[in-house]
């Protein structure tokens, strides 16, 4: 009944099973593929597919990394491809700017889109394909985010963060050679993404035992299982080493299957989510920089998991909840910010958003919690003075 958890990454691929939660599970995604030399299989995908014209789509750090490979096996292959290179001074943005610039380039003979680069290629991607029903095939160039495998889209839209539904990609291919070769940071991020999924799994849990709210033991497994692998090979990933890169690759599509098995973001985001997107709004509402969002997810992880400290959940409910100290020295072994001083949040933010972060979607997490208790706004107090000084 719970077989998904004896499969590979790659047998979960359009798979269908019954599970103990009650429900029938689905997963719409027709291959994935990762691990070292798969990028290939590209070719496989546009075989099954046959499509008159391919769009590619990359920018210029990923078209380096891996798109003008992909452009090349294409084209010697037979296929047309019209190569879309979106050219950004810094981070490329997932706005109007990115995805018309994407669209006036699709055709009536373009039958399949493949992206190449990671969260916001993918998501541009993404979004086009549920709009105009053509499928799409990520091609990831970082693990630093677990979107790969979600249907939304999270778009700057007239300045501001917004989610869209999207739809699966019809293939993920996952190159660990290509993967390893990211920005440290991305993987810093990636790492950070994976971690917040223990103290997510906490608020899942919480909620489930004090309003019932439907919960799925084999999602949380999968979740918990890659989540652990990883943090057993931090070494691995300090080094970039393959595999190493491969397990937090995994474990990030994982995220995104657990969402799609049940129904929502449940599995892997919480209260560190939270923090994270109030810190993004506040700085795109200024016109800031703001830190990757895997990063920001991070030390939001840390505040999470010192409220659940605080608040004597484990004790309290039986809950297993992440201790604070464990998660910072994670995020230290891997050389990613632990703190939010350090992550480049103000000191008025950070306090303001303790508070105010439980507003950003109706879902119940530890925040609430707190609130509830008639203890946020002195934890809010306390983690301030932590972490900024008095």
């Amino acid at each position: 009944m719970n077989e998904i958890l004896t499969k590979t990454i790659e047998e979960m691929a359009d798979m269908e099973f019954d599970c103990g939660c009650g429900k029938k599970h689905r997963i719409d995604i027709k291959h994935i593929y990762v691990g070292e030399n798969v990028y290939n299989r590209i070719l496989d995908v546009a075989k099954e597919i046959l499509p008159k014209e391919i769009l590619l789509v990359s920018d210029n750090n990923t078209y380096k990394a891996l798109g003008k490979c992909v452009e090349n096996e294409l084209t010697e292959s037979g296929y047309k491809v019209n190569n879309i290179i979106l050219v950004s001074d810094g981070d490329l943005i997932p706005d109007e700017k990115a995805i018309g610039r994407v669209l006036v380039e699709v055709n009536n003979e373009t039958e399949l889109i493949v992206a190449v680069g990671s969260g916001s290629i993918n998501d541009i991607c993404r979004i086009i394909s549920a709009k105009i029903h053509i499928p799409y095939v990520i091609m990831g160039t970082a693990p630093s985010m677990d979107g790969y495998a979600s249907t939304v889209s999270p778009l700057i839209i007239d300045g501001a963060k917004v989610t869209y539904p999207g739809t699966n990609p019809y293939a993920i291919i996952a190159d660990s050679n290509i993967m390893k070769d990211a920005p440290f940071e991305m993987i810093c991020a990636g790492f950070g993404d994976i971690l917040g999924k223990y103290t997510a799994l906490s608020d899942w849990r919480l909620s489930n035992t004090i309003y019932n709210e439907y919960f799925c033991d084999t999602t949380e497994k999968l979740v918990r299982n890659a989540m652990y692998k990883c943090f057993e090979n931090i070494e691995g990933a300090v080094k970039r080493d393959v595999k190493a890169i491969e397990y937090i690759s995994e474990a990030l599509i994982l995220s995104g299957i657990a969402m799609t098995l049940s129904g929502n973001s449940r599995p892997a985001s919480g209260a560190e989510h939270h923090l994270s997107h109030y810190w993004e709004i506040d700085k795109l509402s200024r016109k800031l920089e703001h830190p990757l969002h895997g990063n920001s997810v991070g030390v939001g992880t840390v505040i999470s998991a010192w409220l659940y400290k605080k608040l004597n959940i484990e004790e309290r409910f039986g809950i297993e909840t992440p201790v604070p100290e464990i998660i910072i020295n994670l995020l230290n072994s891997i050389g990613a910010k632990s703190n939010p001083k350090a992550l480049g949040i103000e000191k008025e933010l950070f306090h303001r958003s303790v508070i105010h972060a439980l507003e950003i979607r109706p879902r119940y997490t530890i925040l609430q919690y707190a609130k509830t208790e008639n203890m946020l706004e002195e934890y809010a107090n306390e983690l301030t003075n932590l972490f900024y000084g008095e």
